[in-house]
């Protein structure tokens, strides 16, 4: 007997000591192990996934302010003297007037709006392969954002959405999903250890290349959504700008409010209510 115990309760109490113990160590693992190394992981995507998106925010802001703006300048001119296959196949040498009818202007006109194009899926590009194994989980403006994303998308790859009885006698380009990955693909380029996308110069110089490269060949799909506007109301392709430069305003209020323009908010209420 000790302290009015007898052996058996001693022994009994000792084996349900053992088991609190070890029960105890083994929720301490579980705790540790499980929940605390979840929660961890929860917040070190969410970390991670902040430090992509302030990455590629200001390229994406200024890809999209200028892809907006000369996409609205299309849509103002409707449809205008510089996206026509006759301009593409030209080679004019110099500007010789300040004129919207000057042949090096126009040809300009068209190769920088292929390239802003070009280099803002470049971005999203980009963007989309640096999160590819990142859950964005509950964080909502990852989700705006891949959901205006998804809406341009759309814009450019999707037939349904032109909803008119007569659709069938619409004329209409679209640039598929797929295709819209690989123009983006084709303008990104490796600097040291960084990856980025390639200038304006570098793009024309590819464009002008004799060696046949990426480049080129997805710059002819974007330029066969692009060429030889109708202006008969027939061509869908002006509602698909409409829609996507809607979408690109919207964007980049999402990124920074106050990168959207005047003028582009103007352009946007107006083209809400139609």
């Amino acid at each position: 007997m000790f302290l009015g115990l007898d052996i058996k309760t001693w022994l009994g109490l000792s084996v349900l000591g053992a088991i609190v113990s070890v029960v105890g160590a083994l929720f301490g693992i579980i705790l540790k192990d499980y929940f605390f190394t979840r929660s961890f992981e929860r917040w070190k995507q969410k970390q991670n996934l902040e430090l992509v998106y302030q990455k590629f925010r200001d390229p994406l802001i200024l890809a999209a302010s200028e892809l907006s703006s000369r996409t609205l300048e299309i849509l103002n001119q409707y449809p205008t003297v510089y996206l026509r296959e006759a301009v593409w196949k030209s080679h004019p040498q110099k500007q010789t007037a300040n004129s919207n009818q000057d042949a090096y202007f126009q040809k300009y006109k068209l190769l920088s709006t292929a390239y802003r194009l070009s280099a803002f899926l470049g971005w999203l590009e980009l963007y989309r392969q640096e999160i590819t194994f990142l859950n964005p989980g509950n964080n909502s403006t990852a989700k705006s954002f891949d959901n205006v994303v998804e809406r341009i998308r759309s814009d450019l790859a999707d037939g349904q959405i032109n909803t008119a009885e007569d659709w069938l006698q619409w004329h209409d380009t679209l640039i598929f999903r797929e295709e819209l990955r690989a123009i983006g693909e084709s303008l990104i380029e490796t600097r040291g250890t960084s990856r980025t996308v390639i200038g304006y110069g570098r793009y024309c110089d590819l464009l002008d290349s004799d060696t046949p490269n990426v480049v080129q060949r997805w710059a002819k799909v974007v330029l066969n959504f692009y060429l030889d506007l109708q202006s008969n109301g027939k061509d869908f392709r002006q509602i698909r700008l409409q829609k996507m430069f809607t979408h690109l305003v919207e964007l980049l209020r999402l990124l920074d409010n106050t990168s959207v323009r005047p003028n582009l908010q103007e352009a946007y209420n107006k083209f809400r209510k139609q």
